[in-house]
Parts: C-alpha cells; sequence; structure tokens
C-alpha cells in the first residue's frame, strides 16, 4: 500500500469542502449554505489539530 503525505490528504478534504459548500449555496441559497458553512468550520478545526498533533507526535 503506497502511503501519501499528510499534506495530500488535507488538501483533498479542503477541495471537498469547497465543493459542499458551492453546491449547497446552489440549491439552497444562504440558509442552507450557513449550517453547511458551521459544518466545514469546525471539520476545518478539527483536520488542522489533527495535523499539528501528528507534526508534533512525529507520524510515520
Amino acid at each position: 500500500m503506497k502511503r501519501y503525505p499528510l499534506s495530500l490528504y488535507v488538501i483533498c478534504v479542503i477541495i471537498v469542502l469547497v465543493l459542499i459548500n458551492y453546491i449547497a449555496w446552489f440549491v439552497g441559497g444562504e440558509a442552507r449554505l450557513k449550517s453547511v458553512e458551521i459544518f466545514s468550520v469546525g471539520f476545518l478545526l478539527g483536520m488542522l489539530a489533527m495535523y499539528i498533533a501528528v507534526h508534533v507526535y512525529r507520524w510515520k
């Protein structure tokens, strides 16, 4: 199994969240976009915390 750098996963997650936000805005307007934005911000903060923890604890 080939291992990819963690930064590649983070970039892919950001791209997917941007697409989800765009689709929510396009389909449901501002009301639906607000709830997706809150989810996205929480998810990105979790990803950032994981990314920092991996570098602190030396993930290999």
